[in-house]
């Protein structure tokens, strides 16, 4: 069951990443970069389905009465999320200070 949370929580950092980054590069608005990274995890997890599978248990070497609240899937969810998110918000500070982004007055395409 640990090896299934680890794949889940490395999942959604690297798309909580990922999306931030692209939502920055877009926008070039911080607060609308988070506010709406915040809504769509809240849409991911109310969509997603938060129960693991007894076939993928089996499969993964874990026993069917092993399985995980739905609340405790959700919050690795979340967390994995807002970690990967956090993330790309410090890298996207790290290259305001040293330069590499661009003004936030310009287009989009204009870089």
């Amino acid at each position: 069951m640990i090896r299934i949370l680890l794949i889940e929580a490395l999942l959604f950092g690297l798309l909580g990443a990922i999306v931030f980054r692209l939502l920055f590069a877009f926008i070039r608005r911080m607060a609308v970069a988070w506010a709406i990274s915040m809504l769509l995890i809240m849409v991911i997890t109310i969509f997603i389905g938060a129960r693991v599978g007894p076939q993928l248990l089996h499969e993964w070497g874990g026993s069917v009465r092993d399985d995980l609240p739905a609340i405790v899937l959700r919050a690795v969810r979340t967390a994995a999320w807002l970690l990967g998110s956090l993330l790309a918000w410090l890298a996207v500070r790290k290259r305001k200070a040293l330069g590499l982004e661009p003004p936030p007055d310009l287009p989009p395409g204009d870089v």
